[in-house]
């Protein structure tokens, strides 16, 4: 950081931390990641802005929350924690969160949206005094609020703090029926919402997001106007009742293609395609998927192509207590579906919500449709089989979207992430610069044609990335993040780049986000995130993120083999590797040197990576 540049000023600061983090983790992983999300969702984040708050750091077991006002912060701090108290009053003790939180006033530098200093360091030692769903301040917060607020304080007296010279004084704040009445009296914060249309002649590149995406938007807050924080829902895979010629013609096309819109939408949160999907075909009832995916409202519906005719329903429905709220069908040429789209909008906010919004919707070309529908395809074919099997059949088709579908950006963004995948494991052939070049040249047009699709940016990302560009790559993903904040995708290749070079703080942090995005995320995530903790030297955790995963493709055997290489458990390593080029014959240390040379940049972890997969058994 350029000293002289430094930005410093005076806030209160916020440290919370989740009570046993880690036991709740070992106990139930994905139940402790989906409480957690629903408490920041319903619980905590509206109460973060009713305050006026920032969060300047989220991490899975805590957060780090700047005030500009003293009594906002603990105001704040009251009032969150009667709220999670009461929550979670119903959960076993053992799987009850809870928090510590520690506040302070101090002088902090500002670097971007970070936050650094010995004010901030207070807080965190602070909050570490803390009973468990307690909160501890300093002196000079004590100062400020004794006679603003009606609270109960309890001296604890002057507290040495690691890595502080001096003692600090500290106060405990007793949540009695005093601070209950306080945390009562805080009124909840009504809003009117905006609803921001996007207005773009970059073509819209979802297929049936005509059909829900601006009446959702509407419905969901006209249904919800007393919360801050924007619903969530979880869209299923549609029930498809074609005739067997055209059955699975469409894919998940309809249905994945509403997720992509809705993502768009700054006004709600979107599940992501991955963990909604889970439920293809499930017995459990809708408010039991909602509760597993902390969904406050589910969208299903079925679909039925005959070749010429597209018909669709689609139903709305309240996660907690299974109201059908709204309902529609239509049934439309596939190239006109589009073109009902203003009609059907006002049509569903008049009925859900008693309002009309006006919105100009740019039109989706037959052409985007149909290279949509190979490209949803190609993205269900791979993460079904991750094979070079389907990933050949993936480049075959692709290839006739581009000749077929020239100015569709979908062609380009799925031929550059299907290169990708074929140079990075060895499943295509041809000369590796010239590939290279290709996947680049195919997803800048991708970006050109649509640059307001988040999916041309996460393939521009993978080709910066394979042409040895990872920090222009990183830039990439975060734009992918802006257009599409649900994309587990898009974290999940910012924290590899980020690991690429050595920003592996970071890097954990972003896998972490990724997995609160994506519930019931894929062997994806595990490997990446393994990948992180063993560039790390934490291989005991990296052993034990890796095994957790369902399921994990013959591709990752690489990882597993240096996990167990630097564990120094050699016959594991080899046993992994040997199936490993069982399935990868030409494969060869020198081609994986080749591979990321000039992409794994962080000092020295590209050669001991290398010396894995020598004395694991990969041919040199």
């Amino acid at each position: 950081m350029d000293k002289n540049r430094q930005t410093r000023k005076l806030i209160t600061i916020l440290s919370a931390d989740v009570v046993g983090y880690s036991s709740l983790m070992s106990s139930d992983e994905s139940g402790t990641l989906a409480a957690l999300q629903k408490l920041r969702r319903i619980d905590i984040d509206p109460r973060i802005a009713r305050h006026n708050g920032r969060t300047v750091k989220l991490m899975g077991d805590g957060s780090l929350i700047e005030f500009s006002s003293v009594v906002d912060a603990v105001l704040f701090a009251v009032d969150v924690q009667h709220a999670i108290a009461k929550a979670q009053s119903a959960m076993p003790d053992d799987q009850r969160i809870r928090f510590r939180i520690g506040i302070n006033v101090g002088d902090v530098i500002v670097d971007r949206e970070d936050i650094y200093g010995d004010g901030v360091n207070v807080a965190a030692r602070i909050e570490g005094l803390a009973e468990p769903g307690g909160i501890c301040i300093s002196r000079a917060v004590f100062d400020q609020v004794n006679n603003k607020l009606d609270l109960t304080f309890a001296e604890m007296g002057p507290q040495k703090l690691k890595n502080l010279s001096a003692p600090v004084e500290v106060y405990k704040v007793e949540l009695d029926a005093r601070s209950q009445a306080l945390a009562m009296k805080t009124p909840p914060q009504i809003t009117e919402p905006q609803i921001e249309v996007p207005r773009s002649k970059a073509r819209r590149w979802v297929l049936a997001a005509a059909i829900v995406v601006i009446a959702l938007s509407s419905a969901m807050y006209f249904l919800r106007p007393e919360a801050s924080e924007p619903p969530v829902i979880a869209v299923l895979p549609f029930e498809d009742f074609s005739s067997a010629e055209y059955k699975g013609s469409l894919s998940d096309a309809v249905s994945g293609g509403i997720i992509t819109s809705l993502a768009r939408f700054p006004q709600m949160k979107v599940i992501s395609r991955r963990s909604s999907f889970k439920f293809r075909d499930s017995d459990l009832r809708t408010s039991e998927i909602a509760d597993q995916l902390g969904a406050d409202f589910i969208l299903e519906g079925t679909q039925q192509y005959d070749g010429k005719r597209l018909q669709i329903t689609a139903q709305l429905i309240d996660g907690e207590t299974e109201a059908h709220i709204w309902a529609d069908e239509v049934d439309v040429p596939l190239e006109d579906l589009l073109r009902s789209n203003n009609a059907i909008s006002l049509n569903v906010a008049e009925s859900v919500g008693n309002k009309v919004i006006e919105t100009e919707v740019a039109r989706m070309t037959k052409d985007d449709v149909s290279a949509l529908m190979i490209a949803n395809a190609a993205q269900s074919r791979i993460m079904r089989d991750f094979s070079r099997e389907s990933l050949l059949k993936n480049i075959e088709e692709q290839e006739r979207s581009l000749r077929d579908y020239p100015d569709s950006a979908w062609g380009y963004l799925g031929q550059a992430l299907s290169l990708r995948i074929g140079l990075r494991y060895g499943w295509i052939e041809g000369d590796e610069e010239e590939i290279r070049k290709r996947m680049y040249d195919l997803a800048r047009r991708g970006v050109e044609l649509d640059p307001n699709n988040f999916m041309a940016y996460q393939a521009l990302g993978r080709a910066l990335t394979m042409n040895n560009n990872p920090e222009a790559a990183a830039n990439a993903f975060r734009r992918a993040i802006e257009l599409n904040p649900s994309s587990s995708f898009a974290r999940t290749s910012l924290a590899q780049t980020l690991g690429y070079i050595g920003e592996t703080e970071e890097a954990l942090e972003v896998i972490t986000e990724a997995e609160l995005v994506d519930p019931f995320y894929g062997h994806d995530i595990h490997w990446e995130k393994a990948r992180i903790q063993w560039q790390m030297g934490e291989c005991d955790e990296s052993l034990e993120t890796f095994q957790s995963s369902p399921s994990i493709p013959i591709a990752a055997n690489k990882m597993l083999a240096a996990i167990h290489h630097c564990l120094g458990n050699a016959d594991k390593a080899a046993q992994v590797m040997a199936v490993y080029v069982a399935e990868n014959p030409s494969w060869t240390v020198s081609r994986e040197r080749d591979v990321n040379a000039g992409l794994w940049i962080a000092p020295g972890v590209l050669d001991r990576w290398l010396e894995a997969m020598k004395a694991s058994g990969m041919p040199l």
